[in-house]
């Protein structure tokens, strides 16, 4: 539960800072790096040139999905952007059966869990399209469809470079040189498209607020690493971290936010993904 706590205030400091978003995202990562890289030298890097090939490659799709998510939050705001995203899951399940075939037999094998399966990714689909009646719900989609896309994608390519490193270096390396390749990413486009001024960068606002989101983010990925090791089953850690739009939405409440947005149809996307995690897991 303190996972999903901390991780609320990474959209939720976008949203009330409203700083740049490419500059916030740049800052999240330098603050990533330098609270991870002493770790990374106390246990040492992987050998295997295949995991930094991996690396690079969700590097250049965080890079850029990181500022669209940034930018999305200080437009239509967390509460929006939280119950979009986990339509991911729905979208990436029934895709992950094209790199394991073997597990489709297996769903195949027990017809009522493929029967539950094939139900709420048909729930997922009507609210999908009840979201889009919804001007600012909508307006939401448009913005993060990329992040949606690397949602998606992101996990099963992160999941292949895990497989590239020993165990106790996995982790942390990848946080290290995943960080490393996109501020050499967006160096470079700094150099070629020139984005943001100088002055925009190094503004308070900026580093203040992106160097927060760093911090909290990298506790975030701590307390999620400790939570797996200590809950009795992975999947119950995941539907407990998809209660986070629900958690803004209280936070809204108490403080007096409104939102005009279709709130029950994000929350139903939200609750298909929870027992889509719920019913592959058993």
């Amino acid at each position: 539960m303190a996972a999903v706590l901390a991780s609320i205030a990474i959209p939720l400091i976008q949203e009330f800072k409203k700083a740049d978003g490419y500059a916030v995202a740049v800052w999240v990562k330098i603050a990533t790096l330098i609270l991870m890289l002493p770790f990374a030298v106390m246990v040492g890097l992987p050998p295997d040139i295949k995991f930094y090939a991996v690396v690079g490659l969700t590097a250049l799709l965080w890079s850029i999905s990181d500022v669209i998510y940034f930018r999305a939050v200080s437009t239509v705001g967390a509460g929006v952007v939280s119950r979009i995203l986990p339509s991911a899951v729905v979208i990436s399940f029934p895709l992950w059966f094209i790199f394991a075939p073997e597990l489709l037999d297996k769903y195949l094998a027990s017809p009522w869990q493929s029967a539950a399966v094939v139900v709420i990714i048909c729930m997922s689909a009507y609210l999908a399209t009840t979201m889009r009646k919804c001007p600012i719900t909508w307006q939401g989609m448009r913005l993060i469809w990329f992040v949606v896309f690397a949602a998606v994608v992101g996990p099963i390519i992160d999941k292949l470079s895990l497989g590239y490193a020993p165990a106790k270096q996995a982790p942390i390396a990848y946080m290290v040189i995943q960080s490393s390749f996109m501020l050499v990413f967006w160096a470079i486009f700094s150099v070629v498209r020139k984005p943001i001024s100088r002055q925009v960068f190094l503004s308070r606002s900026s580093w203040q607020c992106g160097l927060s989101i760093g911090v909290v983010a990298t506790l975030v990925l701590y307390l999620k690493t400790e939570a797996l090791r200590l809950c009795e089953h992975p999947s119950l850690l995941s539907v407990i971290l998809f209660t986070d739009a629900l958690w803004i939405i209280l936070f809204y409440k108490a403080i007096g936010r409104k939102d005009d947005s279709n709130i029950w149809a994000g929350l139903g996307i939200v609750a298909c993904a929870a027992a889509l995690v719920l019913v592959k897991s058993f």
